[in-house]
Formats: C-alpha cells, sequence, structure tokens
C-alpha cells in the first residue's frame, strides 16, 4: 500500500465523485481477502498480483490529474504524473505531452496540437478506461486458461447486465447501455413466446396467435442504416460536426417516428420511447465521447513501457495508421465498438440454450425486512418483466402437472376413488367448475388454466379445507377436552386421596391421644409401685453403707495407729542416722588431717633430698673447679 502510494477513497477523483465512499454493512477486509483467495484458486502468481494492483493504483492516481489553462492545457501537480510514469514504467515528459498535446502525422510530418481542458481530461479518461479495459480483459483470459478443459468441453457462460437506466440526466452511457437492454429484451421476448410456443405444441393445446409488443421498431431507430448510431458515427467522423447539428439531424431523420421523442422546447435532449419506458438523453459531449480519444500517441507510449505487464498488455493493438493502410480508412467510434460487441454477444446468446434470472432488490438501501414498492415496480419495468407477464397471460400462464394439481385440489375432488387416474381426477375436478372449458386445457401432462379458472379453484380450495379445519378442529378440541377431563379427574382423584389421608390422620390421631391417657396412668400406677420399692431398697442400702462406713472407720483407726508406731520407729532410726552421720563426718575429718599430716611430712622430705642434693652438686663444681686450676698449674 506504502509502495502504491494508495491512502482513503475521498482522495481519489475516480471514487469521491459520488460523495459515498463506505458503507458500514460492507467488511472491505473480508472482501480484500476473498478477492485474495479468488486470485490464488484461478492460479494468479503474486507477481500477477502484484501488476494487477499496481495498474489499478496507476488508474486512481491517474484520476488525480487536474489541468490548467496557460495556452492550452498544461499539468497542475507534476509529481502524480510523474508517478503514474513510474508505475507504467514510461518516460515521465513523455507522458506529460501526451496527456496535454495531441500528435498528428500529416504527409509524412508529425504535428503537435495542444489541447483545451476538457479535452486533455478527456483523453485522461480515456487512457484509465483503456487501461481498466485490457487488464480486465486479459483477468478474464487468464481465469479462461485455469477453469478451460480439454478442446471438446462444454461450459457454461453468465451474462451480468444491471438493466434498464433512467437517471434525471442521461447522457452517452445511459443510451449504449439501454440499447443493449432493448436488444437483449427483443431476444429475451423471442425466447420466451418460442417456449410458449414449444410448450402448447409439445402438450397439444389448441391456442389462437399470442399477441406481444415487439420493440423490433425502436431497435431499428437506433442501429438501422439511417438510424441514431449511424447518424453518431457521421457526424463523430465530420471535422465540422458539433452535438447540435447532430441533434438536429436526428430531429430531421426521426421526427416522425413513433419511437423517437421531439422535444417541443428547443433544447439539448432527444428521447426515444423504450420497452421499458420515455428515456430523454441529453446529447452534451456526445459526439467526443464517441470519438476514440485513445490517440495513436498514447499506444506508442505504452508499448514503449519497460515493464513487461504493460507491454504485454498493449503488444496486440495496432495504431490507427497500420490500421488504415492494411484494411479501412475508417475509425471505429466507440458507439461502433460497442455495436459490434453487442452482435457479437447476440449471436453467441443464438447459439446457447438461455436461462434468465431476474434479481429483484426490496430496497436500494440493502436492508433486511424492508420492501420499496416504487423501486420493486421499476425494476419489474425495467427489466422487462411486464411485458413477459403479457405474454404469459395472452396464453394460459397458469400450469401445473396432473400430481401436483391433484395434491393440491384433492379437497374438491371428494368421492373419487383412490386408484384413479391423475388425469381423469384432474378432468372431474375442472368440470365442476367450468363445464364449458374455456378457461382451461388438459395437455399431455400437464392442466393449463388461466387465471379466473385458477381463483375460482383456490377460493372453493379454501373453502373446503375451512370445512376439513373446522372438522380436524372439532376432533382436536373433543381430544384436548378429553385430555382436559382426565386431567381433572385425576386431580380429584388425587385431592380425594389426600382428603381421605387428612380425615384417617386426625382419626388416628385422636386414639392415639387416648391411648396415651390410658398409658399414662397406667405407668404411674406401676411408677408408684416401683417407687415404693425403690424406697425400701434405698433405706436398706443405706443402712447397708453406714454398717460398711463403721467397719471401715475401725479399721482407718487401726492403720492410724499401725501407722504411728511405724513414725515412731522411723524417728528412732532417724536419729540413729543422724548419728552415723557425725561419726562419718568426724572419720572423714580425722582420715583428711592424717592426709594432709602425710603429704607435709612427703613434702619436707622432697625439699630436704633436693637441699642435699643442690649442696652435694655445688661440691661437686667446686671439685670441678679447683681440679682444672690444678691442671692449668701443672701446664704452666
Amino acid at each position: 500500500r506504502e509502495s502504491l502510494q494508495l491512502w482513503g477513497a475521498k482522495k481519489y477523483h475516480y471514487l469521491n465523485q459520488s460523495g459515498c465512499t463506505s458503507d458500514p454493512t460492507i467488511n472491505d477486509v473480508q472482501h480484500f481477502q476473498d478477492i485474495e483467495a479468488a486470485f490464488k484458486t484461478m492460479e494468479f502468481t503474486s507477481e500477477n498480483i502484484m501488476d494487477v494492483y499496481s495498474l489499478l493504483a496507476t488508474i486512481l492516481h491517474l484520476g488525480n490529474v487536474t489541468f490548467l489553462t496557460a495556452g492550452g492545457a498544461t499539468i497542475n501537480e507534476k509529481s502524480v504524473v510523474d508517478f503514474v510514469a513510474t508505475l507504467l514504467a514510461v518516460d515521465m515528459y513523455a507522458m506529460g505531452d501526451v496527456l496535454t498535446t495531441r500528435s498528428i502525422t500529416l504527409r509524412g510530418e508529425e504535428i503537435n496540437t495542444p489541447l483545451t481542458c476538457d479535452q486533455a481530461e478527456d483523453s485522461r479518461d480515456s487512457l484509465a478506461m483503456s487501461l481498466y479495459a485490457v487488464v480486465f480483459r486479459w483477468i478474464l483470459k487468464k481465469i479462461n486458461v485455469c477453469i478451460r478443459g480439454p478442446e471438446s468441453y462444454r461450459s457454461i457462460s453468465v451474462l451480468d447486465i444491471f438493466g434498464f437506466e433512467n437517471f434525471q440526466v442521461n447522457r452517452f452511457e445511459q443510451f449504449n447501455i439501454n440499447f443493449a437492454n432493448e436488444k437483449l429484451q427483443n431476444y429475451f421476448n423471442k425466447h420466451i413466446f418460442a417456449l410458449e410456443q414449444h410448450e402448447y405444441n409439445r402438450e397439444g393445446i389448441s391456442w389462437a396467435e399470442i399477441e406481444w409488443v415487439d420493440n423490433g421498431e425502436c431497435i431499428d431507430l437506433i442501429e438501422k442504416k439511417l438510424g441514431i448510431l449511424a447518424l453518431l458515427d457521421e457526424e463523430s467522423r465530420f471535422p465540422k460536426g458539433t452535438d447540435e447539428s447532430f441533434l438536429q439531424k436526428v430531429h430531421n431523420a426521426h421526427g416522425k417516428n413513433q419511437f423517437y421523442i421531439k422535444p417541443q422546447v428547443k433544447n439539448t435532449k432527444y428521447g426515444i420511447n423504450h420497452y421499458a419506458g420515455e428515456v430523454m438523453y441529453d446529447t452534451r459531449g456526445i459526439l467526443e465521447k464517441n470519438r476514440d480519444t485513445f490517440r495513436e500517441d498514447v499506444l506508442l507510449l505504452l508499448k514503449d513501457s519497460k515493464k513487461d505487464f504493460i507491454y504485454d498488455l498493449f503488444e496486440h493493438m495496432t495504431p490507427a495508421s497500420e490500421q488504415r493502410g492494411k484494411a479501412s480508412k475508417k475509425t471505429k467510434t466507440v458507439s461502433g465498438q460497442f455495436k459490434e460487441s453487442l452482435l457479437s454477444l447476440m449471436t453467441k446468446l443464438g447459439q446457447c440454450n438461455p436461462y434468465f434470472v431476474r434479481c429483484i432488490k426490496p430496497n436500494v438501501k440493502k436492508l433486511a425486512g424492508e420492501f420499496s414498492q416504487e423501486t420493486v415496480l421499476n425494476q419489474l419495468r425495467y427489466s422487462g418483466m411486464m411485458e413477459t407477464v403479457k405474454i404469459r397471460r395472452a396464453g394460459y400462464p397458469v400450469r401445473r402437472p396432473f400430481a401436483d394439481f391433484l395434491y393440491r385440489y384433492r379437497v374438491l375432488a371428494r368421492g373419487l376413488p383412490a386408484g384413479v387416474e391423475a388425469r381423469s381426477g384432474c378432468v372431474t375436478v375442472m368440470e365442476r367448475y367450468d363445464k364449458e372449458r374455456k378457461d382451461w386445457q388438459m395437455g399431455q401432462t400437464k392442466v393449463f388454466m388461466r387465471e379466473t379458472v385458477e381463483v375460482i379453484l383456490e377460493k372453493a380450495r379454501v373453502k373446503e379445507l375451512g370445512v376439513v379445519a373446522r372438522t380436524i378442529q372439532s376432533r382436536v378440541l373433543g381430544w384436548l377436552q378429553r385430555r382436559r377431563f382426565l386431567r381433572i379427574k385425576a386431580t380429584v382423584v388425587i385431592l380425594q386421596k389426600f382428603f381421605k389421608a387428612c380425615v384417617y390422620r386426625r382419626r388416628f390421631l385422636r386414639l392415639r391421644k387416648a391411648v396415651i391417657v390410658f398409658q399414662k396412668y397406667e405407668r404411674s400406677r406401676v411408677a408408684r409401685k416401683i417407687l415404693a420399692q425403690l424406697k425400701v431398697e434405698k433405706r436398706l442400702e443405706e443402712e447397708r453403707i453406714r454398717e460398711e462406713e463403721r467397719l471401715k472407720e475401725e479399721e482407718r483407726q487401726k492403720e492410724l495407729e499401725r501407722l504411728e508406731w511405724e513414725l515412731s520407729k522411723e524417728a528412732e532410726l532417724e536419729a540413729e542416722k543422724e548419728k552415723l552421720e557425725r561419726d562419718l563426718a568426724e572419720m572423714k575429718a580425722k582420715v583428711a588431717a592424717e592426709r594432709e599430716r602425710k603429704q607435709e611430712e612427703e613434702r619436707r622430705q622432697r625439699e630436704a633430698e633436693e637441699k642435699k642434693h643442690k649442696e652435694a652438686l655445688q661440691r661437686a663444681l667446686q671439685l670441678d673447679k679447683i681440679f682444672r686450676e690444678t691442671e692449668a698449674a701443672k701446664n704452666v
């Protein structure tokens, strides 16, 4: 997105002209992801996808190129053109020149003519449309190559067309679209009429010729030899042709045609009475739009692109100068190209077995549950459904297979046997309501009838269904009432059960209370008897206890006396013990004194021995000294 300089939709001229650039009901992110997935499914490479995005970005930026008037058209913002040239891989100065000047080769000389601002804008838009058209065809070609089978393949083609257009201001675009719709409606009417004929012949229905509105004269007004398209092409090729001269020629040529509408007041409009209604077309700018403004110099510039993708898109296109030399001297106009394309389409439709699907939008806001009657009616009218209805109603529009008819209207055929033949049953039902057979016929497999008969049958069916429904209702109501009665009965039984239980419980409680009273008196009598016995036993027990206590007291006295004697003995033993302990202490003191005395004597003896030893040692030292002195004297 940044490499392509893509921003919001409001910034691009080709996207913001409607004033609506967003819709809350549309998920743009999801749609983009779906497109990416579709590209990958159709085997587009990443490079192919990027080339497509780049070309679409080129178209958006090209729409933002604006022009100023300065002796001719000049580019307002050079940077936009430079970026467009970069995306197309062409020369920037050459891109600016082809947008503001027209190059014509006359007698071997190239003549450059400056364009006006309007012409420059048309040239810009033509370049954008050409780029979009070629990339669109390229995408279709890639898809067809991807999905195409063997050479003998069969295919289903889908033609999607919006339908008839009628705006407040209708221009060249609406004229072409409505012309295409006029041709398709003519083909559709003929196809439907042929189907009607085939249906009647196949079923063996006798029928008169059906009258229907043929819009062939309206098509001739547009495409015949001196029709509007021919006059438009002629005036577009005429150098001095103008929109006013074209309008005057159309007035003169077709003013008396019943399908042509000439305004009462002179203005720039003319009208055509299409199958869907009258449409007034504005001729302002119609010649310029019809001329092919995709000039030769623009084509040559794009073929000089250094980008392979751009070159491949325009490689097959031949400049107009080469076409003149090879084939025709006339350059195809836009309407001429459109007419050829439409003719090719009609040829292909004629070779196919078409099926038509009409899509009707209930409202323009795309909201659920909202129905706009005017919107739907306009779509029905502009899509040609009214003419289809007229064709169908001219014959027998209501057709039902025999089995389907009997299934729906069986209620009207009471009394028919179960195994009756379907056709005989249908005849029996129809003759009950239309014996003269004016509005219905029997085919080989279907019942053909007009709407009046169907209305009568539907009313009778509703009436009979009402009778049947009331019978069913009576049975169902009886069943419901009986079911309700059984529920009430079951409820009553349950209530009775609980009521009886309550009564019996009360009776039981009274009996139990009386029994309790009897039990109370009997138990009190027994309790008193037991109490007397307990008192006697208590008295005897107390006497026994007192006797035992007296005996125990005597035993305690004896024990106390014994303990006192033992205590006196213990006191004597204690005194004896203390005496022995004192004697023991005195003996220990004497032993300790004796030990100390012996230790003192031993000490004194050690000291005396040590003193003697020292004295002996001193004497020895003195003798040794004397001996040394003597020895010394001898030596001397």
